[in-house]
């Protein structure tokens, strides 16, 4: 396992993301594979033609609750820190996906996983 992954799952072990529901942050990682963006991955991902929406990573952790934003941050810093360009990619209407995901050292992808609703 690499040295971004391992971090990575560390800082989201035992994590989860309160929305209109609770959901475990996991991690993810694809492999290097030229000429794929990571929006291309997260598409991938999605069943059907979902829709999808980027922001950054500060914009999406504003919902977090206050007494969980310690633990969020760390989160962020670990991402910042292990990958290059990340970005938060939101898949669906109410009920969504959303990936976090920045480019590994190799020119694969990692980040994490999440599920979240919005009404």
């Amino acid at each position: 396992m690499s040295d971004e992954l391992s971090a990575i799952r560390k800082a989201c072990d035992g994590l989860q993301f309160t929305s209109e529901t609770e959901s475990p942050v996991e991690p993810v990682t694809w492999p290097a594979e030229p000429g794929c963006t990571a929006e291309t991955r997260v598409r991938r991902e999605a069943a059907g033609d979902a829709a999808l929406q980027t922001m950054t990573l500060a914009a999406f952790f504003r919902a977090v609750p206050k007494a969980d934003r310690p633990k969020f941050d760390a989160l962020a810093k670990v991402l910042n820190e292990q990958l290059k360009g990340v970005q938060v990619y939101k898949l669906g209407r109410v009920r969504m996906d959303v990936f976090i995901v920045g480019e590994r050292t190799d020119g694969g992808w990692a980040g994490v996983k999440l599920k979240v609703v919005e009404t």
